[in-house]
């Protein structure tokens, strides 16, 4: 196929800007040329071929006719960046997921506003609440979550569904990662991106449910800040020097709400109770431990042994975990993963969209990243 006549020198540029590539590894990466086309066409010394310029909207994610229209692309909004020791080598893929997840909200925020949807009242309403009590107490009362629901569930993977649930009833939208992502824990846990028709949260699939309950309840602390922000330490010690104010607070925050003081009427805890108040309260017994060391309710001369030993059980639990993984068979069911990742509100508003003509088939395909005859 021949050359195109015309692209747009500017949306090239700063499509690839969004996802943090240069232009040499997009080369690299596409064409296997050490040649830098890239740079040629962004300069315009020369002209791609539409396969090219189809390979690269995939890759860029948008649509390839934004490469030959006269409207300019939208540079990324800067996220906050609260990580403590992520490895910045892998930047990139945190970039490329922001980059996918604006790309949805403006498109998705066209349909809603179209549905009159108005603009979402509970984001930022909490911002003027300074203390993390007030604030949990001010999210459990506007998302209607309940503790003893939490309890009541058999395992986690349900109480994060009725958690998930209880934010998206109230138009945030909630999505995981997916593999092709390759965002390790160690790099983030939590993304929460603003917007006035569709907020995003992103946690990781590849996290340890206890830990994907935390983070969700952390990043809706976010929402309720407006505090754009990028999460990858769950502290549960409050210590950290190098967490910020800003995470230090949401932790708290979301400490309260998944294990409230009120709850907790005994003078001290030992190990018995931590290991039966993880299983009841759905979250990890690091986190009951330090949540507990906090409030002051493990006796001193418990703490070392107690921490250390709930470490070492924590470790080698990961370690099971890892080499289940390693040995598991096949990828599961494609279409339930990804209906799982891109949340429950995002499928129900593009397939109520495609299924009334306002949206068509290959831009619902792209959206939900398989076909919404599916759905």
């Amino acid at each position: 196929m021949g050359k195109v006549n015309f692209i747009n020198k500017q949306n090239l540029k700063i499509a690839r800007e969004n996802i943090g590539l240069s232009s040499q590894e997009i080369c690299n990466k596409l064409f296997k040329s050490n040649k830098n086309l890239i740079s040629e066409w962004e300069e315009g010394e020369s002209l791609p071929s539409w396969s090219q310029v189809l390979k690269l909207a995939k890759l860029y994610n948008v649509s390839e006719f934004l490469f030959f229209s006269e409207d300019i692309i939208e540079k990324q909004k800067a996220i906050p960046d609260y990580r403590v020791g992520a490895n910045k080598k892998n930047d990139k893929s945190i970039k490329k997921l922001i980059n996918f997840v604006l790309t949805r909200q403006k498109r998705i925020e066209k349909y809603v506003k179209e549905e009159g949807f108005a603009k979402n009242k509970l984001q930022g309403s909490g911002e003027n609440l300074n203390s993390p009590k007030k604030l949990a107490k001010f999210i459990i009362e506007k998302l209607d979550i309940n503790t003893a629901d939490i309890i009541k569930f058999s395992n986690r993977r349900d109480a994060l569904r009725y958690l998930i649930q209880k934010a998206e009833k109230q138009g945030i939208f909630v999505g995981k990662t997916i593999s092709h992502h390759k965002i390790d824990i160690e790099d983030m846990r939590g993304l929460f991106i603003s917007n006035d028709y569709c907020p995003f949260i992103i946690i990781n699939r590849k996290d340890a449910l206890s830990a994907q309950i935390f983070s969700l309840i952390h990043e809706l602390a976010h929402f309720f800040r407006r505090s754009d922000a990028i999460s990858n330490i769950i502290d549960f010690r409050n210590s950290n020097k190098s967490i910020t104010a800003e995470e230090a607070f949401c932790n708290k925050v979301a400490a309260e709400i998944l294990l409230p003081e009120s709850d907790f009427k005994n003078s001290f805890y030992g190990k018995s109770d931590i290991d039966n108040i993880s299983l009841l309260y759905k979250v990890s017994k690091i986190f009951v431990f330090y949540r507990f060391k906090e409030l002051k309710k493990i006796r001193t001369e418990d703490v070392y042994d107690l921490e250390e030993e709930i470490k070492k059980e924590t470790k080698e639990n990961l370690l099971k975990k890892a080499e289940k993984d390693r040995l598991k068979k096949g990828g599961g069911n494609y279409i339930n993963a990804m209906k799982d990742s891109n949340g429950l509100l995002f499928n129900k508003i593009v397939y109520a969209n495609y299924s009334k003509n306002k949206m068509g088939y290959v831009e619902a395909s792209k959206l939900l990243l398989f076909s919404p005859e599916k759905i």
